[in-house]
């Protein structure tokens, strides 16, 4: 802190300790792991950005996420909005049109010209100073084919597959000469990355691949960073307070460059929780979220502290490389999208779904109410599940229909089988049950679909028959036994619940264990109890009860006790 008042450090005013971090050590790569409602992208991500563009100047950087889908919904508006954000003088940092264009395939007369051509204007952010910022998805890398990328920005790292971003990503960053005059390669974020997430929770599929970088970092080399750093940030304070101006340019001079050679070689991991954003979130932002919070969820997006993958899995032949996919999305519509238009994602961009074929819909009832939408593809003798939807109070049934109708709007043939639960022991539960899939059925002929019940009067199915055509469905070892794949990209919650789905241990016959649907808050069940799953299960049931192995010896039907194992 400067001695006048008026002045105060910006480090120290605007930052918590790990964006300042960030700024002071600011290293060619720089690995961010931290918890929710720290900044990761606005504080952390979108600040670098402006700093590899100044540093590289006509050169091409990229910012890079699962899905193109993730970037123009959520990365592209956060970095933009800061980019919006006041400066110091009450102005906006950057003005649109002046100091960069989003978008735009004609740059302004007073633009630099980029030193390669732009291939996707579409999809770039474009600074005055000529540098190109690219939006990448690491499921569709072909747009940077050959390309001489001098910088990557990688968010929610946790959501990538670190082996495809390894073969498909990183390759694409040029860490020698450039050639054709340029000097990119003087600076010191030149090859570099940046990185930032929260830690994944292993236990539901998430991948913690970046945590390999904590062992890259040179401690005793940061801690010269830090020094020098400080040493040239008071030494700017002055010039810019007029003070021992002569002195601290001097300094400048020569400490600059030994600042920036030390950087170069540098790789910082920092690894903080949500208590870092304290002093600005408040005790009670922390109380509530622990109120809120599963321990688990609690845990990695709070206080960055990962779990672990657990066993006695319900679904224990369950393999997500095998039993998911994510060529989610006609991509030949997507990379037409415009980083200047409104997007909604809806049913015309999926690349499995089949609008003249019928829809497919496990449905379970309840406070918290969820689907998934499938169709079957004879030809592979495939299920696809295509998309997830739920609902939890005050939404109820009638939203959960807007919703699917919605993202549907574009089906040709609007014909809908139902199936659901009708598992409940007492007769008043399957009534209930019964009256919520009516409900549904109303709600969404409200728009058109004619939709046929599937399982009124249906026996009650246990949770160890379920376990037991799940397990073959999913072992893949019979050729005419349908497969099970999953869009990850659209059924997230669903793909990450199928790790929470455990056995009730030491039940015989298999029991599925229901209890997370009372111990975690409705607002965080979706992706964190057996919901979503159950109603998949009422589908896959219905459709493949034919492939149940069937009994070896006995079964009770009003327990649904058997004396053989599973």
């Amino acid at each position: 802190m400067n001695s006048n008042k008026e002045l105060p450090d910006a480090l120290e005013l605007y930052q918590n300790s790990a964006q300042a971090l960030a700024t002071i050590i600011d290293p060619n790569k720089l690995i961010v792991v931290a918890g929710r409602g720290t900044g990761k992208t606005t504080q952390i991500t979108a600040p670098r950005i402006l700093r590899v563009a100044g540093e590289m100047p006509r050169e091409t950087s990229i910012i890079s996420h699962k899905s193109y889908i993730a970037l123009f919904t959520n990365v592209i508006p956060a970095v933009l909005e800061f980019f919006r954000s006041d400066g110091r003088d009450g102005h906006p940092l950057l003005t649109e049109g002046m100091d960069y264009v989003v978008g735009e395939k004609n740059l302004p007369k007073h633009f630099r010209q980029p030193r390669y051509p732009i291939l996707y204007p579409e999809r770039s952010i474009v600074f005055a100073n000529g540098h190109v910022l690219q939006a990448v998805a690491i499921d569709r890398p072909d747009s940077i084919a050959g390309s001489s990328i001098v910088h990557a920005f990688f968010e929610e790292m946790k959501h990538s597959d670190g082996e495809k971003l390894r073969s498909r990503i990183i390759p694409a960053i040029r860490t020698s000469r450039l050639g054709g005059g340029s000097d990119a390669h003087k600076s010191y974020l030149h090859g570099g990355i940046t990185g930032v997430s929260d830690i994944g929770r292993v236990s539901i599929g998430e991948d913690n691949w970046f945590t390999e970088y904590e062992k890259e970092v040179d401690d005793h080399l940061i801690q010269d960073i830090v020094t020098l750093s400080l040493y040239i940030n008071k030494a700017q304070i002055n010039i810019r307070n007029g003070e021992k101006v002569a002195m601290s340019r001097s300094a400048i001079d020569r400490y600059g460059p030994v600042l920036a050679a030390f950087r170069k070689k540098a790789t910082y991991y920092i690894r903080v929780s949500t208590f870092v954003n304290r002093a600005v979130l408040g005790f009670d932002y922390f109380k509530t979220q622990q109120e809120m919070l599963s321990m688990s969820e609690f845990l990695s997006s709070i206080c960055s502290i990962g779990d672990r993958n657990m066993d006695n899995l319900f679904f224990e032949m369950w393999d997500e490389d095998r039993h998911t996919y994510d060529d989610s999305y006609k991509y030949d519509t997507v990379s037409k999208l415009d980083l200047k238009q409104t997007f909604r994602l809806d049913s015309s961009y999926l690349k499995h779904y089949a609008p003249s074929d019928k829809i497919l819909i496990g449905y379970d009832p309840g406070s918290f109410a969820s689907m998934v939408v499938a169709q079957e593809k004879k030809d592979e003798n495939t299920l696809r599940i295509l998309k997830e939807f739920f609902v939890y109070p005050p939404q109820d049934i009638p939203d959960l229909a807007a919703a699917f109708n919605a993202f549907f709007s574009s089906a040709r043939f609007r014909r809908i089988d139902l199936y659901y639960d009708r598992a409940g022991n007492k007769k008043n539960s399957r009534r209930v049950n019964d009256t919520d899939a009516k409900e549904l059925k109303a709600e969404l002929e409200k728009y058109g679909w004619t939709v046929t019940l599937k399982n009124l009067g249906q026996a009650t199915i246990f949770h160890w028959q379920h376990h037991r055509l799940w397990k073959r469905l999913l072992a893949e070892n019979e050729r005419t036994v349908p497969k099970i794949r999953i869009d990850a990209n659209e059924c997230p919650n669903l793909v990450s619940a199928m790790y929470c789905c455990k056995k009730v241990p030491g039940s015989s016959p298999v029991e599925l264990d229901k209890s997370p649907e009372k111990k975690v808050d409705i607002q965080l069940q979706a992706g964190l109890t057996p919901q979503i799953p159950s109603a998949m299960t009422y589908l896959v049931w219905g459709l493949y009860e034919k492939f149940f192995p069937g009994l070896r010896n006995g079964h009770v039907a009003g327990g649904g006790i058997t004396n053989f194992g599973l």
